[in-house]
């Protein structure tokens, strides 16, 4: 075996090994991508189909509409559905962007 095809089945093994790792972490049904969140405020848990969309990752809410995921899509899903009245109500903050402070 050439180098040149070493290399080549070394890439693919690579890539192969980021695509399984990359689904498992999203979590997958019937072969899609599956984002799960869970309330921080004791409304539930909710899950959510993911795609690869032009500009990044988006997952689908509860009536159909597509959102870009921020920094993970379980907590896009989270933020926009289970916990939608507590993230956007007046004066009620859980912590800056993506933290989370726990007193």
């Amino acid at each position: 075996m050439s180098n040149r095809t070493r290399l080549v089945a070394l890439a693919a093994g690579g890539l192969a090994l980021l695509a399984h790792a990359e689904s498992a972490s999203a979590g997958q049904r019937d072969g899609l991508r599956v984002a799960y969140a869970e309330s921080r405020h004791g409304n539930g848990s909710i899950s959510g189909p993911v795609r690869l969309a032009r500009y990044g990752y988006e997952v689908r809410l509860p009536g159909g509409t597509w959102m870009p995921c921020g920094r993970s899509c379980s907590e896009t899903l989270r933020r926009e559905t289970v916990d939608f009245w507590e993230n956007h109500s007046q004066g009620k903050q859980e912590g800056v962007g993506y933290l989370h402070w726990r007193w």
